[in-house]
């Protein structure tokens, strides 16, 4: 009926293991034009469409086991209760430069490491250390340093114009034309590439002002991936 207001469709909790993007937050819906945005609990989410629109379904919800630290449980979305991993840093306090994820059976699924101001000028902020896997790095493109680093700038050039397709076309595909007609320029900025040695593991591109983390690997550990999320939006 002309006039009637549109019902949002059930928002349902996806697995945490599903292969994709991801973004960390409260939005369930972005706002639009006369639309206000929706919001739930605060989650690690993944972009669905429903009805033509994009929605951020839940996969594992955040809950900070201690204010004066950056300790996190993050639980499944999917089964209530069921503890996902947890974060916690090594050295017991909000300057830690290394943080311990390890699962629901208390087994260390990898480090999430912060840079020392020191390196920041070259290295970004945050990076992972995977058991079996090389250290996973993400190195400014003007930074000089090895071959492999050379190649890691390298990768990081092809998958920075991939970036520009993930906040543009691949919206308008799979989200719909609803993903770019908000009635405000985007601005896109550049992603941040991981590289494990010269393999691109895990890239962050902006939707709509939004981070969105796409790993790039069949190997690193998305509990991981997640927890450099976390600590990144704090």
């Amino acid at each position: 009926m002309f006039g009637k207001k549109k019902v949002d469709p059930p928002v349902v909790p996806v697995r945490w293991d599903t292969k994709g993007g991801f973004v960390v937050g409260e939005v369930v819906r972005q706002s639009a034009f006369r639309k206000k945005g929706l919001v739930g609990r605060r989650a690690v989410r993944m972009p669905v469409p429903l009805d033509g629109e994009r929605y951020f379904a839940p996969a594992a919800f955040i809950e900070q086991r201690d204010p004066e630290t950056r300790s996190y449980e993050l639980y499944d979305a999917t089964e209530p209760g069921e503890l996902l991993c947890t974060v916690e840093p090594a050295s017991g306090g909000r300057g830690g430069e290394r943080y311990h994820v390890r699962d629901q059976a208390g087994q260390e699924l990898g480090l999430v490491f912060r840079t020392p101001a020191a390196k920041r000028a070259v290295q970004h902020g945050w990076w992972l250390r995977q058991p079996g896997h090389p250290d996973v790095v993400a190195r400014y493109h003007w930074a000089k340093g090895s071959a492999k680093e050379i190649a890691g700038r390298g990768a990081d050039a092809a998958v920075r114009g991939a970036g520009y397709l993930v906040g543009s076309v691949v919206d308008s595909v799979l989200y719909g034309e609803q993903a770019g007609d908000n009635h405000s320029p985007t601005r896109s900025t550049k992603p941040v590439t991981w590289c494990a040695d010269d393999e691109v593991a895990l890239t962050v591109g902006h939707t709509q002002g939004i981070k969105l983390y796409i790993p790039q690997t069949t190997w690193l550990e998305r509990r991981l991936a997640f927890a450099l999320a976390v600590l990144r939006q704090e």
